[in-house]
């Protein structure tokens, strides 16, 4: 039997698939490590692995097309709060997240899982409508001229795409907010009058957990649908392998004699964020994350990502 293509992003969760320690069952593996917006587009566009890490917020927009080639596999390798994602321009009078409404803000790309929760936050908990902001999609600092894939938005929301970079813009004036997980250079460098609208991210977001329990989901693993079709044990293995792995990557963030990462105190750091989040919060499977999914699946559905409601049972296997 082939080994199982496998496209993914590089973090502590898919560590032991990489180096031998877990395995799948009944399959060999060849699994490429690859920039996480080049592979959803491969994904989305090619169906380019048999298996493969892919945006949450996609990969809702692709079941609610009805798109098939892929089903979901309950495996969330990335979440991520996201308060901190979202930079603004200081010399426009933006001093509280209300302050948004009616401006120019800019994404990487308007199927981003980051921009779906921040959308959803701040209609939530801050009233500013997706419809009250013109969107622009580039590229953060190379041009990206086309969407990861086709969309029709719905009447009131408006978007358009840029030929200039994210970071360019800003720096310009020409919008006044980027939504982006990575950080603009203007910010990084101090070139340009820009900061976080949550200046203390950090606070603002472990005050949204004790408030609502969520820790927002970002990837989500799917398979090849005619994979499963013919084999349906695989779900199955490519669950147990893939949780095999983040337990060991949790244990190991803690046990070690020895930092695995380049950060003193990492230890301290991991059983801090343990304590403040009331246990291991990179829990897979569905029952556990039904809370969060839902969530996902009403702002998705307020985005236009998808036209009437989906239950968190459509997106898997």
């Amino acid at each position: 039997m082939a080994a199982l293509s496998i496209g993914c992003t590089f973090s502590d969760r898919i560590e032991a698939l990489l180096d031998g320690r877990v395995r799948i069952e009944g399959h060999a593996a060849d699994i490429q490590i690859v920039e996480p917006q080049r592979l959803f587009r491969a994904v989305l566009r090619d169906a380019a692995f048999d298996v493969a890490e892919l945006s949450m917020a996609s990969h809702i927009a692709a079941v609610a097309a009805g798109h098939r080639d892929y089903v979901g596999v309950p495996v969330f390798l990335s979440r991520s709060f996201r308060h901190g994602n979202l930079y603004v321009r200081t010399d426009r009078g933006i001093d509280r997240p209300e302050d948004l409404a009616g401006r120019t803000v800019g994404l990487v790309d308007y199927q981003q899982t980051a921009a779906l929760w921040l959308r959803g936050l701040l209609a939530d908990e801050h009233g500013v409508s997706r419809e009250s902001i013109r969107w622009v999609a580039a590229g953060l600092h190379v041009p990206v001229l086309e969407d990861r894939a086709p969309m029709r938005m719905p009447a009131g929301i408006r978007i358009e795409r840029s030929a200039s970079t994210l970071d360019t813009l800003l720096a310009q004036g020409a919008i006044d907010a980027v939504i982006s997980p990575g950080a603009p250079c203007c910010f990084l460098q101090g070139t340009a009058p820009v900061a976080k609208v949550w200046r203390d991210s950090r606070d603002a977001e472990l005050d949204y957990w004790r408030r609502t329990a969520l820790f927002p989901i970002m990837h989500v693993l799917v398979v090849r649908r005619t994979l499963v079709e013919a084999e349906p044990a695989l779900v199955d293995a490519l669950f147990a392998a893939f949780d095999q792995a983040r337990a060991l990557a949790a244990a190991d963030l803690v046990s070690r004699d020895f930092p695995k990462v380049a950060l003193p105190w990492l230890t301290d750091y991991a059983v801090a964020a343990r304590d403040a989040l009331g246990g291991d919060p990179w829990t897979y499977g569905l029952a556990p994350n039904r809370r969060v999914l839902d969530t996902m699946l009403r702002y998705a559905e307020a985005d236009g990502l998808s036209v009437g409601p989906l239950v968190p049972e459509a997106l898997f296997a």
